[in-house]
């Protein structure tokens, strides 16, 4: 199968598909403006069809307004936040926490057998290891506003205050600062 970037005339339709997945994977459900579709379709992927999916996954989890426009693929493809190649690692912080090509359920795997948590603890542990580097992901996307970074988490600020306090986590470490 060629790459994504020789596939230009594919890049609309999948972002759509991915937006529908995401959406049915518990994301909030949103649109992909034409603009934005279109800004997809220009950029060059260096990467396969995973790279895509995870940048619409983000832009589904971080749009600020139902419809994702232009802008918003924009700031998230921007340098200082540009996609990784499939095959780069995204560290999330903690041992173990390596997200590459397999995405998600491979580094689940590589996580439990990497830290190998006592049996009746896997759970706890997982959320543990995946909880602050996902809080610290979005503050960041965010810019360290809370409330955006609770709608974004579909949680309430309250509770990200809460969690926020016992991960040790400042939003102020976050904050755009021009």
């Amino acid at each position: 199968m060629p790459p994504l970037r020789e596939r230009r005339d594919d890049i609309e339709v999948l972002a759509r598909h991915f937006l529908q997945l995401a959406a049915g994977e518990g994301l909030p459900r949103r649109q992909l403006s034409v603009e934005a579709g279109q800004l997809l379709a220009r950029q060059p992927w260096r990467g396969n069809v995973r790279e895509l999916k995870n940048v619409i996954y983000r832009l589904a989890l971080l749009a600020r307004e139902d419809m994702i426009d232009a802008e918003s693929v924009q700031a998230l493809l921007s340098p200082d936040t540009a996609p990784a190649a499939a095959g780069d690692d995204l560290s999330g912080g903690g041992e173990g926490a390596v997200i590459g090509q397999g995405g998600i359920a491979d580094a689940v795997s590589r996580w439990l057998a990497a830290e190998r948590p006592a049996s009746g603890t896997i759970y706890e542990a997982a959320v543990a290891a995946f909880e602050r580097p996902l809080f610290s992901e979005v503050l960041r996307e965010t810019g360290g506003n809370q409330l955006r970074a609770a709608q974004a988490l579909g949680i309430n600020r309250n509770t990200l205050r809460k969690r926020l306090s016992e991960l040790a986590l400042d939003p102020e470490e976050f904050t755009r600062r021009s």
